[in-house]
């Protein structure tokens, strides 16, 4: 088999087969993407979800990045116009901010693993000289 440096796992009830390569989505999606370089050395990356509740006469569609809120927009039915949502919880995070955070995250993380592999090195180096 193939192998790829990205991997989408999709979940969407809306179709009896999961394998389509394009879909509509009647309240709810979510899909898991995964990177790395094989299928037996690949790490979750992120999970993103659309749905879209009715409530009416109005229609909202969210966007959730790792199950935070993203981007919010509601179609009114009657007057036929979309209005986004500003006051959403993260809607206001703008593409900067969302990668200083995320990449904080990512370097401490890198981080902790080269600070673990020094440790686990001057371990080693201790028991070969009889510390």
């Amino acid at each position: 088999m193939r192998s790829y440096p990205i991997w989408v796992d999709t979940y969407n009830p809306s179709y009896k087969s999961s394998m389509a390569k394009s879909q509509g989505i009647r309240d709810h999606a979510k899909n898991k993407v995964y990177i790395g370089t094989s299928a037996s050395n690949s790490y979750p990356f992120l999970t993103n979800e659309l749905q879209v509740n009715e409530n009416g006469n109005k229609r909202t569609f969210n966007f959730y990045v790792d199950n935070e809120l993203m981007k919010s927009a509601t179609y009114n039915k009657s007057k036929k116009v979309f209005e986004n949502n500003e006051n959403a919880t993260n809607s206001n995070l703008l593409e900067p901010q969302l990668k200083a955070k995320y990449f904080d995250k990512w370097k401490k993380e890198e981080q902790d693993q080269e600070q673990k592999m020094r440790n686990e090195r001057y371990a080693e180096r201790l028991a070969v000289n009889g510390q």
